[in-house]
């Protein structure tokens, strides 16, 4: 299935399993550095969007190592939590007290029984065949009311865009080839850091996101990060 040529630029991108899987030991310290320390603000910003709405179920699609699933139940020890990955060794790496499905978000989404009150998707909707069809999809397992977010890169605007453009598609890739993941299977397909500069050159423009929503037939569309920032940060209701 291809991307949707108004929104997305590219074909169905690949299997991505075992990438996750190789990464899953290294993924947060990582990811970490990579953000230059900007990670854990910006799950602490998710999660006091999150808690501010004092949610009782809360569920993180492609929830990797369960970095994000470890503050919320901090924020909100009452709430219900679920983990939701593909790559069976990130899920290993989750509090044992949170529960988890080892499925893809296409699976999940389609076929599940329950409804959340927030489904949260960080950094995992650029890499979906669908993203659109993922977004109609997750509505579903929403309760009425329920709040989607996303989380995702974006090429900021104004003068910081330069400087990211020449970090995420020039230094990055080489400095994940040298040092990051210097140990990367040849057999392993692209390495992580080069997917993920191509992934983001082939992400949507953020103003899209939005329309993607209301097209779904979400409501109350809110961003919660300005323009100039790296990630942009979404949220919208099922009505």
């Amino acid at each position: 299935m291809a991307y949707s040529e108004t929104l997305w630029r590219r074909e169905t991108p690949p299997d991505l399993r075992e990438t996750f899987d190789w990464m899953a030991d290294r993924y947060v310290t990582q990811t970490e550095r990579v953000s230059r320390a900007h990670y854990r603000e910006w799950m602490d910003h998710v999660t006091r969007l999150v808690a501010g709405w004092q949610p009782q179920s809360v569920v993180d699609v492609g929830c990797g190592p369960g970095y994000l699933l470890q503050r919320l139940k901090r924020a909100m020890p009452a709430a219900t939590l679920l983990g939701v990955d593909y790559a069976p060794r990130m899920l290993a790496l989750v509090d044992p007290a949170i529960p988890t499905e080892n499925r893809s978000i296409e699976e999940w989404a389609r076929g599940g029984q329950g409804h959340y009150d927030v489904i949260l998707l960080t950094f995992v909707l650029r890499d979906q065949p669908d993203p659109v069809r993922v977004l109609r999809d997750l509505r579903q397992r929403l309760k009425s009311g329920g709040r989607l977010v996303v989380l995702e890169t974006q090429t900021p605007s104004g003068w910081r865009k330069p400087g990211f453009d020449l970090y995420f598609h020039e230094w990055l890739p080489r400095w994940g080839d040298l040092a990051l993941t210097k140990d990367w299977p040849p057999n392993h397909g692209i390495p992580p850091y080069r997917w993920l500069s191509q992934s983001h050159a082939a992400w949507m423009r953020a103003r899209l996101l939005p329309q993607a929503f209301y097209e779904n037939d979400y409501v109350e569309v809110e961003r919660h990060r300005p323009n100039t920032d790296v990630v942009m940060l979404w949220s919208a209701r099922r009505p």
